[in-house]
């Protein structure tokens, strides 16, 4: 992609994430880095730069480049490398020097664009160290249970469905420092348009390389149309999001959201990060390492907390960090940068993903109190008052560097109207109708799409909201029980169309405007798409998942964490990890139940490659359904636990999906299209890590009913084996049970 020279000498000198360490920002702003590919957030990213001149621009402008805008079938390349760039630091109001493992040494991976029937070819190169003094590596223990080989990787295309095998999203091959791997990934026909990602995934190594910022967005663009007199699921949504005027896409902005858990040593060869003596939060003093994730001991764990009125508490290290989730590289950003403005009433697509590993987000937005910062406010604000209430929250926030009075300054200026979230997409999947959401809870591996409209012009704030502990990831019984309430980014919004107060039944004004916006734009809409837009249901464009025949199996999958041993072990039916093992095998074109339960002890997040899953039921600690029967909703009791977020799934379709201490999920999934090994998963990466994780093998139905039959035969031969040791008091020749064996395996049935 070229820029033009002109316009980056032009360019407003704005500081962002890539800046000089420590460098101070009560008087300036970090603008909002878009990871869209759409050449509008290409004109946006390119308006704004650094303070460190021209080549700090063309690094920042490198890194937010996306690979292969135009979608079509194309190679990419993605080099795996260490990367030195800096990170702001609220507590600080100063920016913290880092040096990462990442893509092409880029604080988050570029987005790439694929449509439907594209073939991707990707090239992944290892350029990682090929030592670590703090690593096990080689010589990986042999329990499958302790995170190692930190610079050994892979790539997972998380939420495609593409085949598992091969040198296609086969997340069972290993890339050693050095060495590249050349990935295939084609794209069948129908796969629906959405929001996806790609991340590292080699066992052992995942955690700490996606919490360094080894991930990225995949987005699938599609075009078919809404069909006359057919509701089947077989359109794209991206046909129907666009202006009234000329048809123009409404404006997306693609957001990766990030937890860097990184910390500062005082050498080389130490793995514990510095720390403030007093509060326990970790420290990058000048003249320190660079900031690194070394290890999960003392980063990517939950450990004994240290802090002033946690005593008996075991929380998550990243909570005892201090440190804040980062959106596109950028900590606490302005929105859309800090030089323009969104204008009010105008429609914005947001693909968000939750590519973090270390909390939950509950994505909020309200408007602001400017009042709270002695400025006047009204719902006809200029563009100049916009800025100058900008810059004044900004400055408040900057010098408020406790967490106490950042506490206070957010809740006295956070605190106006809430704007929904119109969301219309789960983990890339359309859903069946657009769902209001003031709070869209996100936890590892999630992706939402929604739509926005600001109401009118101010400065809004983008939250990551306070909840209870039993609605994230980080709750144990003996953890801190209530998440704190954080700052994600500043939005400017400036004149435009002001959002009239008018709804509709239960619907808030939003709906009600975002309805009557698609539905003007829409007038050749097919019907009964057409007429299903009045009430924003889009059963033409949301993907159905053949699940309501018969159940082949029950199959179940209880994440349990062991803590009466040390270390604690992390296990999927009372079993760690075993690569030589397949836990579970699936017969082609089937139709599985799963019934995934967390137990009381920790909450969990699960995965499943290849194949989506359709949700069915979803129950309490006390084994009762939490939805409805009769409105499909969540029931008053669920209701009363203060956490809604299940409230709306009953029926969705999905990739990952966290479940609550003691929660069941009942799923159904159809094996389609593609067979061969892939695994299933907790997606809080360093449970994986550490052995939560089972391989699984679709086969095709000749393979399964070869195996049925050779099934039996086996088991004879053991117990054969077994007689004759018992009556003879020998072990029989293992040449003749290896022979006995072989001839009794499928594949030796199906090779004859």
């Amino acid at each position: 992609m070229r820029f033009h020279l002109i316009t980056l000498v032009a360019a407003a000198f704005v500081a962002v994430s890539i800046a000089p360490a420590h460098a101070q920002s009560t008087t300036t702003l970090r603008s909002f880095s878009d990871l869209s590919d759409t050449a509008a957030a290409v004109s946006d990213n390119s308006s704004t730069a650094t303070t460190s001149g021209l080549a700090s621009i063309l690094a920042r402008l490198q890194c937010l480049a996306g690979l292969n805008p135009l979608g079509n079938s194309a190679s990419v390349t993605l080099t795996a490398k260490m990367g030195q760039y800096s990170i702001y630091n609220p507590d600080t109001n100063s920016f913290d020097n880092v040096l990462m493992r990442s893509y092409n040494g880029c604080p988050t991976g570029p987005t790439i664009t694929i449509k439907p029937g594209a073939t991707l070819n990707l090239t992944l190169n290892n350029n990682l160290p090929t030592t670590d003094p703090l690593d096990v590596c080689p010589g990986a223990p042999n329990d499958h249970t302790t995170p190692h080989c930190f610079n050994y990787t892979n790539i997972h295309t998380h939420g495609l469905h593409v085949s598992p095998s091969g040198t296609s999203d086969n997340v069972l091959l290993s890339v050693l420092p050095t060495k590249s791997q050349r990935y295939t990934y084609n794209i069948p026909a129908n796969h629906p348009s959405g929001t996806f990602w790609y991340h590292a995934h080699l066992h052992g190594s995942t955690a700490i390389d996606v919490a360094s910022g080894m991930a990225g967005v995949l987005i699938v663009r599609g075009s078919r149309a809404a069909r006359a007199g057919v509701s089947d699921g077989t359109a794209d949504i991206d046909t129907i999001l666009h202006y009234k005027l000329f048809n123009l896409p409404l404006r997306e902005h693609v957001m990766l959201f990030q937890q860097i858990e990184y910390g500062c040593f005082s050498s080389d060869t130490s793995d514990v990060p510095l720390a403030d003596p007093t509060t326990f939060e970790w420290i990058c003093p000048k003249g320190s390492s660079a900031g690194a994730i070394r290890g999960y001991t003392n980063q990517l764990s939950f450990v004994t907390d240290p802090r002033p009125g946690h005593a008996g508490q075991l929380n998550s290290t990243w909570e005892i960090s201090g440190r804040y989730t980062q959106i596109n590289g950028v900590v606490q950003p302005v929105f859309p940068n800090a030089l323009s403005l969104v204008p009010a009433g105008d429609i914005r697509r947001l693909r968000m993903v939750h590519g973090g590993n270390r909390d939950t987000i509950n994505v909020k937005i309200v408007r602001a109190n400017l009042s709270a910062l002695g400025l006047a406010d009204s719902q006809s604000l200029s563009a100049a008052q916009v800025s100058t209430a900008t810059t004044t929250a900004a400055t408040k926030l900057a010098n408020a560097t406790s967490k106490a009075t950042q506490a206070t300054t957010l809740d006295a200026l956070c605190s106006g109207e809430t704007v929904n979230q119109l969301e219309f997409a789960e983990d890339g999947i359309t859903m069946p109708a657009m769902v209001e959401k003031t709070v869209n809870s996100m936890n590892p591996g999630y992706r939402s799409d929604v739509l926005v409209a600001f109401p009118s012009p101010g400065l809004y704030c983008i939250l990551d909201e306070a909840a209870d502990s039993s609605a994230t990831i980080n709750f144990r019984p003996n953890a801190e029980k209530v998440k704190d309430r954080r700052l994600l980014s500043l939005a400017r919004v400036g004149p435009g169309v002001n959002i009239p107060n008018t709804t509709v039944g239960s619907h808030s004004k939003y709906w009600q405007y975002i309805r009557d916006q698609l539905v003007a734009a829409n007038p050749s809409l097919a019907t009964p798409a057409k007429n299903d837009l009045a009430s924003l249901t889009l059963t033409a464009f949301a993907p159905v998942a053949p699940v309501d025949g018969q159940i082949d199996k029950v199959v179940p999958a209880i994440f349990d964490i062991n803590v009466f041993v040390n270390p604690a072990k992390f296990l999927i039916n009372g079993l760690p990890y075993d690569p030589g093992v397949i836990a579970y095998t699936g017969t082609l074109g089937h139709i599985d139940e799963w019934d995934v339960q967390a137990t009381p002890l920790a909450t969990h997040v699960f995965h499943i490659h290849t194949n989506k899953f359709k949700i069915m039921d979803i129950k309490n600690a006390a084994n009762v359904s939490i939805f409805d029967p009769v409105n499909g909703g969540c029931t008053a009791a669920e209701i009363a636990t203060g956490d809604q977020e299940y409230c709306n799934l009953r029926g969705v379709v999905r990739d990952t999906l966290f479940i609550k201490a003691g929660y069941t999920l009942v799923m159904r999934t159809k094996y389609e299209d593609f067979t061969g090994e892939f695994v299933m998963h907790c997606h809080i990466l360093d449970h994986e890590d550490r052995g939560m994780m089972e391989n699984v093998s679709i086969v095709s139905p000749t393979t399964a009913m070869l195996q049925r039959i050779a099934k039996p035969v086996r088991l004879a031969s053991d117990k054969a084996g077994e007689w004759y040791n018992r009556i003879t008091g020998r072990t029989p020749d293992p040449t003749q049970l290896a022979l006995t064996a072989s001839m009794c395996s499928a594949k030796y049935f199906a090779e004859k």
